[in-house]
């Protein structure tokens, strides 16, 4: 199988998939910060969706709570 490596368009997090197997490469999303998903990439909310196909990151399934606690963070910091 061919690796293929796929950048956010909105960080820095990079994965790398064969098949529907993937690795995160570079970890660095905006979103992220400050939320309890900070330093786990494979929860960006953006690359969760423009990753191969076949591949299923975990920001899929918890997106609604990745989300929710990007926004709650967004509340935080304004305040």
């Amino acid at each position: 199988m061919i690796a293929m490596q796929t950048r956010c368009p909105k960080c820095t997090s990079t994965v790398r998939t064969t098949g529907a197997s993937w690795e995160i490469l570079n970890v660095g999303c905006v979103d992220l910060a400050g939320t309890r998903w900070a330093g786990k990439p494979e929860f960006c909310p953006t690359l969760s969706y423009v990753v191969q196909a076949e591949v299923t990151l975990p920001g899929i399934a918890d997106h609604d709570a990745v989300m929710a606690d990007i926004v709650q963070g967004r509340i935080v910091e304004v305040h």
